[in-house]
Parts: structure tokens; C-alpha cells; sequence
């Protein structure tokens, strides 16, 4: 079956099978705990901050699920066949709460820890499927974002370079690392946290520095530049008339 990332359900099975296939052994999975395998799979640029939201977004897919199946038009006994081992694979998110090794967090779910052959990634599998017709999610591409993690770090260094007061350019970071970390938790959190982070980047802007403060840093048109190409990225998100209309307004000023 074709693995779908625009729903809860298959953001988590796609997660937990790259995670599997990142420690694919039984003795590295005893000796690894799953919160450190988790944050060095995904990514983290904000330390202890970014770990926690990296955590927490794991740890509240499974609700989203079940959040997701009670929209759908299916009867009652239909919506309970495809939450199916969703219980299991909880306990295995408390123990990776917990800081438990991975094995343990593998075992609360699939027999000998062997998670591309449990039934509850088969159940996961079903599910997504189930939810990408009924309810697909905006999804970015690996290549747009890829380009968003690289205009971003672009964007870090030339803030940090820029003539502009240390309490904006701390400011500007800030939001751009923000801004990085939800990029980096998009197969997992999906688009919203990203579109979260923009709106809070160009509210920042807005507030605390002018087009004319930021011209003379050599910042407008970049700024300028990334923002267009990002609104084009996610024009499709539900959020995107009024991401674009903040954006606009940064724009002119």
C-alpha cells in the first residue's frame, strides 16, 4: 500500500518506520534511549526547547488520529477497525516519554521489536489510507523543503551580520530558528506549526523593524524574496488567505 504523509496516522507510521530503519538492530536499540533516537532522527536547533517540541509532537499524534477517524463518514464499528493497536502504540510513546531505550518502545508494540512486521503498523497503514481520501493535509515537497531549511539558514547568518540593533537582529533569530525547527518537524507535526512560526516571523517583523531599517541592512529584498517564495510553498494550507494577507502587509510596508 502507498505510504501517505497528509494525515496523523500515516506522519506516525512513516515516523516509526524511519525510526526502525535508523536502528534497525536489537542491540542498538537497547543501548540507544528513543527520546535521543528520536531528536537526532528528526533534528533539533533550539536544544532543550527544540527537543521538547519534537517530543511533544510524537506524543500528540495518536490523538490526532483519533481526532481525525471521529470526523469521518464511516459507521461506529468502521472507525473502531481503524484505530486498531492505536492503544498499543501510545504505550509506546509514554515509554519514549519516559526516556525508556528503544527496544521498549518497539516492544509495547511489535513482537521481538520487529515494527515493519506488527499489526500495528499494518492498522496505521489502513488508516492513513483511509484518512487521505476522506481528508488530506497540505503537504510540502522533500525539495521545497529542503529550499526552505537553506533560505532560512541563509537568513540567520546575514541577520547576524547585519547593522541593525543587537535587540532586532536577537529578535529576527529567534523567529528564523523557530521558523527552522518547524521545518525540520514537518513530516512529523505536518504544515501548521510552520505556518505558525511564518505568522509569528512576519508579526515580529512588522513590529519591530521598518522596510526602510531593513533596506539599508541589506535585508528587505531577502526578507522580501523568502517570504513570496514560502507563501507560494503553502499557498495551498487552509491558513492561506490570512498568511497572505500578513504577508502583503509586510510587504508594503
Amino acid at each position: 500500500m502507498a505510504q501517505y504523509i497528509d494525515n496523523p496516522a500515516g506522519r506516525l507510521h512513516k515516523f516509526l518506520l524511519d525510526l526502525h530503519a535508523a536502528y534497525p538492530h536489537e542491540q542498538q536499540q537497547k543501548q540507544t534511549q528513543a527520546w535521543v533516537a528520536v531528536v537526532e532522527m528528526v533534528g533539533n536547533d533550539l536544544g532543550m526547547a527544540g527537543e521538547v517540541q519534537i517530543i511533544g509532537a510524537v506524543a500528540t499524534l495518536p490523538g490526532q488520529i483519533r481526532e481525525a477517524v471521529a470526523q469521518l463518514s464511516a459507521d461506529e464499528e468502521r472507525k473502531e477497525h481503524l484505530l486498531l493497536h492505536l492503544d498499543e502504540v501510545e504505550r509506546g510513546v509514554v515509554k519514549l516519554l519516559g526516556r525508556q531505550p528503544l527496544w521498549q518502545t518497539f516492544l509495547s508494540f511489535a513482537t521481538n521489536a520487529e515494527v515493519p512486521r506488527s499489526a500495528a503498523i499494518s492498522a496505521l497503514s489502513h488508516c492513513s489510507y483511509e484518512l487521505h481520501r476522506a481528508m488530506p493535509e497540505v503537504v510540502v515537497s522533500d525539495e521545497d523543503l529542503a529550499r526552505i531549511v537553506d533560505m532560512i539558514n541563509e537568513l540567520i547568518a546575514e541577520v547576524h551580520e547585519a547593522k541593525l540593533p543587537e535587540t532586532a537582529k536577537r529578535a529576527m533569530v529567534d523567529h528564523l530558528m523557530a521558523l527552522l525547527q518547524a521545518a525540520h518537524n514537518v513530516r512529523i507535526a505536518g504544515t501548521q506549526p510552520l505556518d505558525d512560526a511564518l505568522f509569528a516571523l512576519t508579526g515580529s517583523l512588522a513590529r519591530t523593524t521598518s522596510p526602510e531599517d531593513l533596506a539599508q541592512a541589506g535585508l528587505w529584498e531577502r526578507f522580501k524574496g523568502a517570504l513570496q517564495t514560502w507563501d507560494l510553498m503553502l499557498s495551498t494550507s487552509q491558513s492561506a488567505g490570512q498568511l497572505g494577507q500578513a504577508i502583503a502587509g509586510i510587504l508594503t510596508g
